[in-house]
Formats: structure tokens, C-alpha cells, sequence
């Protein structure tokens, strides 16, 4: 092979520090290298598996949250409920007393009138036998015959009715 150019010693020189420095090579840079690969590998596919059951969990979180937000809006109309029932019966209630209350007033009114038309009519009964008396006093002042006598006191007893 002189004939081309090409030493065999220098060629097969060429080869065994080839072959040795491909072995060194594997050994310390291209198996690091490659567990280094790995590692990021993993690490990557584990970020992707976290990100997936964190999306997971977000739709199930979301999910939840939609569920309790009908609940809580479910709760809140029934509570809604609750106290407009609550406040009709209150306000039920209130009329009721207030009948009562009127009820009472009217009739505390009926005895207050009552008793004012007694009093009025004793009051005018007082003032009729004061006249009574007053007249039978002008009229025993003067001489009164029977005939007179009876005369006015059957015109008193008239005007008494």
C-alpha cells in the first residue's frame, strides 16, 4: 500500500489510538452523557405525569368547586325561602295582634262611652230633681191649694218621662 501512500504502521497506529480514545470516550464522556440523557428524560416525563394529574386535579378541583357553588346556591335559595316564609307568618302574626289590638280599643271605647252616657244621664237626672227641688221650693213659697198641687206635680212627673 506505499504504492497509494498510506503507512501501515501509522495507519494501524492511527486505529488502536482511534479505538482507544472511542473506548475512553464510551467510557467516561458518552455513558455519563447518556445517563445524564436519561436523567433529564425522566425527569421530564415525570414533569409531564405531574402536569397531567395537576390538570386532573384542577378539573376535579374545579369540578368540586362547581358543586359546592349549586349547593351553596341552593342552600341560600332555601334559606331565601325560609325566611320570606318566616316574615309572612311574623307578619300574620302582627295583623292578628293588631285585630286584637283593635278590637280591644273599640270595645275599651264602648264601655268608656257607656260609662259617659251614665254619667251624662245622672248627671242630667241630678240636674232635673236640683230643678225639681228648686221649683218645689218657689212653689211652697207660695200658697198652694191641692187642685195646684196636683196639677204641678203632674206636670213634673211628665216632664220627668
Amino acid at each position: 500500500m506505499e504504492g497509494l501512500g498510506i503507512d501501515i504502521k501509522i495507519l494501524a497506529g492511527q486505529i488502536i489510538t482511534f479505538l482507544v480514545l472511542l473506548a475512553i470516550l464510551k467510557k467516561f464522556a458518552y455513558k455519563p452523557f447518556l445517563s445524564i440523557m436519561e436523567q433529564r428524560q425522566k425527569k421530564i416525563e415525570e414533569g409531564v405525569k405531574k402536569s397531567e394529574e395537576a390538570e386532573t386535579s384542577l378539573q376535579k378541583i374545579r369540578t368540586l368547586g362547581e358543586e359546592i357553588k349549586e349547593k351553596g346556591e341552593k342552600k341560600a335559595k332555601e334559606v331565601v325561602v325560609a325566611a320570606e316564609t318566616k316574615a309572612q307568618e311574623k307578619a300574620k302574626t302582627i295583623i292578628e295582634s293588631a285585630e286584637a289590638e283593635k278590637t280591644k280599643v273599640i270595645e275599651n271605647a264602648k264601655v268608656a262611652m257607656a260609662k259617659e252616657a251614665e254619667l251624662a244621664r245622672q248627671k242630667q237626672q241630678k240636674e232635673a230633681l236640683d230643678l225639681a227641688m228648686l221649683v218645689s221650693e218657689k212653689f211652697l213659697k207660695e200658697k198652694i191649694t191641692k187642685e195646684q198641687d196636683r196639677k204641678m206635680l203632674e206636670r213634673i212627673a211628665a216632664e220627668l218621662e
